[in-house]
């Protein structure tokens, strides 16, 4: 049985800002580059993979996890077989945002009254102020995209970018497009949040299983976003226009994910609704997996991720 065989090249700095170890794949000739990089304000913990492409491919976490999914099993690199798989096609990068992993803490934006939060909740369309956002740092999609960008930039990792987002960085994804316009190729979310996913899951709890509400709540801490930066970021989608209307977009989502037909049916529902904001998505059901598709079916993401690079690619030439 043939095995990879690592060959350890040197710890390199690359200007100020980086510094990562970089070996390389002698059976795949992947390079690998591992290690924290200075963003200005914090530092991130990131490993790139693949050597300089077309397209980059950028992943990112569901809420809890970074380059390990923490909130799910300690031990397991949340997209190790997958990265590994692409990086033979592109340059590759997976990262802890701040807050997770090896990367600094970071910090939190002020909370939202009690008021405002419940409020929200109750599903009411409540005032969004977009200029909050323009000074400081915090952990809102917005902050998030911001973050990603410098990443991006302090580690050379160039665009124009597909992004895999799974969960809860779906958010970010649409905020990255905004900010960065005409950097983004295109999207695959993995079982990807929505704008009104907070609200829908409230609605279906308060219905359907009212003590599951306060457990559903109280996983938002500040390590990756307090829920006043959860509820933030969902609204800041909800005003985030119609920036993926060009944008390449292929949803993945469970055909049954084991909650119910009742939460299976609103889950798709939202689903769909996410097919309306481009004029190039499409929704693709994946069997016998739970939220976390690319631990489940990972070779679903692997044939999402290569269709979408070859479409690009044709159209760089």
């Amino acid at each position: 049985m043939k095995k990879n065989i690592i060959r350890k090249i040197a710890t390199l700095v690359l200007a100020t800002s980086l510094i990562l170890t970089a070996t390389v794949s002698v059976a795949a000739k992947t390079a690998v580059n591992k290690g924290l990089v200075d963003i200005g304000d914090k530092s991130l913990y990131a490993k790139i993979m693949g050597n300089d492409s077309n397209v980059s491919v950028i992943f990112d976490s569901g809420y809890g996890d970074g380059i390990y999914t923490y909130s799910e099993d300690t031990t397991y690199e949340t997209w190790s077989n997958i990265q590994s798989k692409i990086a033979k096609y592109a340059k590759t990068i997976t990262y802890d945002r701040a807050g997770l992993g090896q990367s600094d803490k970071g910090v939190n934006r002020n909370p939202l009254s009690e008021e405002y939060i419940a409020s929200f909740l109750n599903g009411e369309d409540m005032p969004y102020d977009e200029s909050v956002f323009e000074n400081g740092s915090g952990k809102t999609a917005i902050d998030r995209a911001r973050d990603l960008h410098a990443l991006l930039e302090a580690a050379e990792v160039d665009g124009p970018y597909l992004l895999v987002v799974h969960s809860v960085a779906m958010l970010e994804a649409v905020e990255f497009v905004k900010e960065y316009p005409g950097e983004v190729a295109g999207i695959v979310s993995v079982d990807g949040t929505s704008a009104v996913t907070m609200q829908k899951n409230i609605e279906f709890f308060r219905t359907y299983a009212p003590d599951a509400e306060d457990l559903f709540l109280g996983q938002f801490q500040e390590n990756d976003g307090t829920l006043s930066e959860i509820i933030q970021s969902s609204q800041q989608v909800m005003n985030a226009g119609d920036v993926l209307r060009d944008i390449p977009f292929t949803i993945l989502h469970p055909s049954d994910s084991g909650s119910g037909p009742e939460y299976q049916q609103m889950s798709d529902e939202v689903m769909r609704d996410w097919l309306t904001w481009s004029d190039y998505s499409k929704l693709i059901f994946v069997p016998d997996t739970s939220h976390y598709i690319m631990k489940d079916q990972p070779q679903y993401v692997v044939n999402a991720i290569k269709n979408m690079l070859k479409e690009i690619n044709k159209g760089c030439k």
